[in-house]
């Protein structure tokens, strides 16, 4: 069901924010992989044990992160190209999700540069490892100020009568 075009007032960025939270959902993801072969190659290979096991690998917040990023991406697209009451509450309600996602992100992303922060290793696997928490943490960030304008203008959207 279709709403009134006069009942419906969605911003034309919408598709291209959209597209913004499904390039950091792979952009995410790709980091995510990437840290976790580079950290548990390097550990197997060099026998290197220094007991501590990163707290983004172990939770896979990029994997289940970027899920959320993804689907959040898909819905907003899929609002600004048919737009419907129940699509408007979908790309809301996966958005809210995603800025949910980002602050637990946001949490274990910075217990993660806290704990590596006394680390003055020349290893190339600690100094790339947090080299990439860093660049995470940025797009995390990034995801997070698109998921909460992507939110305000679907809630301007649901509540605004022209």
């Amino acid at each position: 069901m279709n709403m009134p075009q006069n009942r419906l007032w969605i911003k034309m960025e919408l598709s291209l924010l959209g597209i913004i939270q499904l390039m950091t959902s792979l952009i995410i993801q790709s980091l995510g992989y990437f840290w976790t072969y580079l950290f548990f190659s390097q550990s197997f290979a060099f026998g290197l044990t220094s007991g501590y096991l990163p707290i983004i690998g172990a939770s896979g917040y990029s994997l289940w992160a970027s899920l959320f990023f993804s689907l959040s991406g898909s819905f907003s697209i899929a609002l600004q190209r048919r737009p419907s009451n129940y699509m408007l509450i979908w790309t809301m309600t996966m958005n809210i999700i995603s800025i949910f996602a980002t602050l637990i992100g946001v949490f274990l992303i910075s217990i993660e540069l806290m704990m590596t922060a006394g680390l003055d290793s020349p290893l190339w696997q600690h100094r790339s490892g947090r080299m990439l928490t860093e660049y995470l943490f940025l797009f995390t960030i990034l995801e997070m100020l698109v998921a909460s304008v992507v939110t305000e203008w679907t809630y301007r959207a649901r509540y605004t009568e022209e």
